[in-house]
């Protein structure tokens, strides 16, 4: 069957990194590490020999970064393999299934001794599609956007190596209780983390978060200072989930089932590390 695009033709583009989000050589890598999984895969399934209707293992990795990176509907990218938008959508499960456990960020961090010593925190919201239950609908609104959405939290490391990424969780929780819910951290890290977290240090002593100012008080000179540098160490966890936004499935309004949307900022979370020369531990 002849498509009217696929991984091979793509892959001599120079737009190819604008349209995936990735190098022609991290494409490689990862077409090279998910092909024991996904021949295993091949051998047990239900229609032995059949080929699956969008090709084979790069056509699939293909689909699902232009879905991740594009944010185009299913529809859009089966007009160009000439199948229908259920096709596309069982494709891009089917090669999550085996990318996530390889490059996905797992929730529970594996932290080097040396990336212990500056471990920044933050949570970051997406928008959703308005939920049908009202008590589903009042778990997932976000006071502070004032829009339902799902909120994350990412852990990164000073080197730049998103570390940990947390389940979704509902726009209503706050950022604390994620943290208390979560993973504990490493007992000598030092954590960098905002306003958000203050209390925290009940439950880890090294925690770095800026000075606030009390009702009708003042910061002095030596606080607004810790609070600018602060802020600008800070700066490296807000540019590298900025990286994952860059694949606009986590940037705009989430148009997937909800319980879907974890696997996504998993991996694509895989995706910005293996970008900034970070392989998977």
């Amino acid at each position: 069957m002849a498509h009217a695009l696929s991984a091979s033709q793509l892959r001599r583009s120079t737009c190819f990194r604008r349209l995936t989000g990735v190098s022609v050589v991290t494409f490689d890598r990862m077409v090279a590490q998910l092909r024991t999984p996904w021949e295993a895969a091949e051998r047990h399934k239900a229609k032995s020999g059949r080929p699956w209707e969008v090709g084979g293992l790069e056509n699939h990795l293909l689909i699902m970064l232009l879905y991740y990176r594009c944010y185009v509907t299913q529809e859009f990218i089966g007009f160009f393999w000439k199948v229908d938008r259920s096709v596309i959508c069982r494709a891009i499960r089917r090669i999550e299934r085996h990318a996530q456990p390889l490059f996905g960020v797992r929730r529970d961090p594996n932290i080097t001794r040396r990336e212990a010593e500056a471990l920044i925190v933050d949570c970051t919201e997406q928008p959703i599609e308005r939920p049908g239950a009202d008590g589903v609908q009042r778990a997932h609104y976000s006071g502070k956007k004032k829009r339902h959405t799902l909120k994350t939290e990412y852990v990164v490391t000073g080197q730049g190596r998103i570390a940990s990424v947390s389940d979704s969780h509902p726009g209503s929780r706050h950022d604390l209780t994620i943290r208390r819910e979560g993973p504990k951290l490493p007992k000598a890290a030092r954590v960098y983390a905002d306003s958000a977290y203050q209390g925290y240090e009940r439950e880890h002593a090294s925690l770095e978060t800026p000075y606030k100012k009390s009702k009708g008080g003042k910061l002095n000179d030596e606080e607004k200072d810790y609070n600018r540098g602060l802020g600008s160490f800070r700066v490296a966890v807000e540019h590298r989930i900025g990286r994952t936004k860059r694949f606009r499935i986590v940037a705009e309004r989430f148009r997937n089932p909800r319980d879907t949307h974890h696997t996504k900022t998993s991996i694509i979370a895989g995706l910005v590390n293996i970008e900034a020369g970070f392989m998977p531990l």
